[in-house]
């Protein structure tokens, strides 16, 4: 009779890669969507940007699943890509509450999907779909897809999916009225979630088993896992989740306030209702906006307000019908039927129990079977329909049994053990009088070992004391040596930093300056002297240019030098303005340069690795500008495993490497990534350009 409470399901759904307040992720991915020529960087672009949306704005998710389904339709090597849209497009609308939509959608995925065995889509694929199937209120086939996910990632070892469809399997158990086995599948659920140091998980078992307490009745116990559920997701990320747990807490203030004839819980379960609700239509979410409508409706019943109840059922019906929302539409049919009953108008009340009674019997929920007949069993009963109303009292008489029968395997597992408990005693009765005998011969040397046993002990209590004493000494002893080592490693340290802030000061200020003064005097000489020598003219501008250059290199070598470490972002920042210098001396060539956005901008080098990593760049971008006549320079920055690989790439003439002699650039650029035991490839095709890739 009651909207049983939910489930925090969205741990099934999909692969969310982005927190729900990016913009600066979706913004850059936008523009990979938009400008890249690689169909499959395009889209992978695209789909990420759907998992970005999909938690704070479904509108422009959809937007991006259909982008996303267009540009990989009919296209072999992005099938993938189009599968994982089609499950996407399918969640969608089970959050929306179109399940027969979503239906469609799993079909269609399926029809590529079965051809060709892919673990990541078969896992999102069962587990979505039971999740669909749960919604539905066809608990069955949903623990049946459930178990098919789980089986997938226990064949992979694949932990964190275990225990995504542990907590789902262990939730659709006690739906179906097997509470006392879904608790066996939450502790493993519970373990794996402390061994994963997953908090998140732990919340949804909390909320499962919140569930579990619930069919128990046992309403303060549930409560108190509701609550602290719901206090794990306000600091998560997720508003479904959030809507669930306000849900379930609405749920037991409402159960507690009728058991105890409380207002003040009544008032707080309408609130949390509301709350419910609002969570719910921000983010389109019908499932729990119908589950709370009903809520509020059984708080109208219980406050013995039938009219006002049967108002809210009958706006929940239409909407429920839409959805093809079987689990709302059984409950709903099921109140209207008791509400009716008890305003006495039983005509009406007969054609909703009975529009309820093939709902539950199919969902095969037992609580609901039960209440069904015994409702049907009191109105035959008010109609003088006797046949009727013994026949819906024997059936809900079986339901009540067999939902009895794990506490009356309880009974029966202690009265056994109560009975070999005493079989047991009158054993030890018998055998008492010979051992008293044999105590009295013993007692004596007891009482002599027991002497001894005390002086053993205080030997060995003495021992333990003076060796953990010593212990701590040793270790006392050890740590000062190990501040000492420290403090020297500091202090070095800090010296070391002084003296090459002191080079770096000196190069700055007195080479520098000289660099400077050998420009400004090959200047006056030119226009001083106004040497009109064409040569001599050229000669004095090649020593101009050199020489700053040359004042370049010197400030570079003075930023590492002033730096203990440097950051990918500094790095980052240094290449970007080199690349944007050589675009304006190298107007004919365009400059790419593209960074992965996943990387930490903290990442640290030591300042040695720093400035080989960026002369490396410097001097490829140096030898694609000079030799390569390229239209095209890319810089790049991706992870690659576990490396960071750095690339400058080009569409120049290119060349082959064993027909030219390796200059100094090439053989500096091998060296440098020698010294910081780093790998360069230098790949070379004529006609088609060069690329440079240094694995860090």
């Amino acid at each position: 009779m009651k909207q049983k409470s939910l489930s925090i399901l969205l741990l099934i759904f999909g692969f969310f890669l982005f927190s729900q307040n990016n913009p600066v992720k979706i913004d850059s991915l936008k523009t990979i969507a938009n400008t890249s020529k690689n169909p499959e960087e395009k889209a992978v672009a695209l789909n990420q940007i759907v998992d970005g949306y999909f938690d704070v704005s479904k509108d422009s998710a959809e937007v991006y699943i259909n982008k996303t389904l267009q540009f990989t339709k009919d296209k072999k090597e992005l099938e993938h890509i189009y599968i994982h849209s089609l499950l996407k497009y399918a969640q969608l609308y089970i959050i929306k509450g179109d399940y027969e939509t979503s239906a469609k959608y799993y079909n269609k995925a399926w029809e590529i999907l079965k051809n060709e065995f892919n673990y990541d889509l078969y896992t999102k694929y069962y587990g979505d779909l039971g999740v669909l199937s749960f919604y539905k209120g066809d608990f069955k086939s949903a623990l049946q897809n459930f178990d098919k996910a789980l089986q997938l990632a226990e064949e992979k070892n694949n932990e964190e999916d275990q225990l995504r469809f542990l907590n789902n399997k262990a939730l659709a158990m006690s739906y179906l009225g097997k509470a006392e086995s879904s608790l066996t599948v939450h502790k493993k659920a519970i373990e794996l979630a402390e061994k994963l140091n997953d908090s998140t998980s732990l919340g949804k078992s909390f909320n499962n088993i919140g569930l579990i307490y619930e069919d128990m009745k046992a309403y303060e116990k549930a409560l108190e896992f509701y609550l602290e559920a719901l206090e794990i997701k306000k600091n998560g990320k997720s508003k479904v989740d959030v809507a669930n747990s306000l849900f379930n807490v609405a749920g037991m203030y409402k159960e507690i306030g009728e058991k105890n004839n409380d207002t003040l819980l009544y008032a707080k379960a309408e609130n949390h209702y509301k709350l419910a609700i609002k969570k719910s239509e921000e983010i389109n979410y019908g499932k729990v906006i119908l589950f709370s409508k009903t809520g509020m409706a059984q708080l109208a019943t219980v406050r013995n307000k039938p009219l006002k109840a049967i108002k809210i059922y009958e706006s929940v019906v239409e909407a429920a019908k839409k959805a093809n929302d079987n689990q709302t539409l059984r409950v709903t049919y099921l109140n209207l039927g008791v509400n009716h009953l008890k305003i006495n108008n039983l005509k009406q009340a007969e054609a909703y129990l009975l529009k309820a009674e093939p709902l539950i019997v199919e969902a095969e929920n037992p609580s609901d079977m039960a209440s069904v007949f015994k409702n049907l069993s009191v109105l035959y009963k008010t109609t003088n329909n006797v046949a009727k109303a013994l026949e819906y009292f024997e059936k809900q008489y079986e339901v009540e049994k067999k939902l009895s029968n794990n506490s009356l395997k309880d009974k029966i597992s202690e009265f056994e053990v109560k009975y070999e408990t005493e079989k047991k005693e009158k054993e030890i009765l018998l055998q008492r009088a010979d051992i008293a005998e044999k105590e009295l011969n013993l007692n004596r040397k007891n009482t002599q070992l027991f002497g001894l046993g005390i002086l053993a002990i205080v030997i060995a209590v003495l021992g333990y004391l003076l060796f953990n004493q010593q212990k701590l000494k040793n270790e006392q002893l050890k740590k000062e040596s190990e501040l000492k080592e420290a403090l020297v490693k500091i202090e070095t340290q800090n010296r070391l930093q002084e003296q090459r802030l002191r080079i770096s000061r000196d190069l700055h200020d007195n080479i520098g300056a000289q660099l400077t003064f050998i420009i400004s005097s090959i200047d006056n000489l030119k226009y001083g002297f106004k040497i009109t020598n064409d040569k001599l003219n050229n000669k004095l501008g090649t020593i101009s240019e050199f020489t700053k250059d040359t004042i370049y290199e010197l400030r570079d070598t003075i930023w590492a030098m002033n730096k203990s470490e440097i950051s990918l972002e500094d790095l980052q920042a240094r290449v970007s303005n080199f690349v944007d210098k050589a675009s304006v001396s190298a107007n004919k060539t365009s400059f790419n340069f593209n960074i992965d956005q996943s990387l930490s901008k903290n990442l640290q080098f030591s300042s040695v690795n720093g400035m080989n990593i960026y002369r490396i760049i410097q001097e490829a971008i140096n030898n694609a500008i000079k030799y390569a006549q390229a239209s095209n320079i890319t810089v790049e920055i991706k992870k690659r495993a576990d490396k960071l690989q750095f690339a400058v790439k080009d569409d120049g003439v290119g060349f082959d490497e064993s027909e030219i002699k390796a200059g100094n650039g090439l053989n500096n650029m091998k060296k440098r990534a020698a010294d910081i035991n780093a790998q360069i490839n230098i790949e070379s095709v004529l006609g088609k350009g060069t690329k440079v890739k240094l694995k860090v």
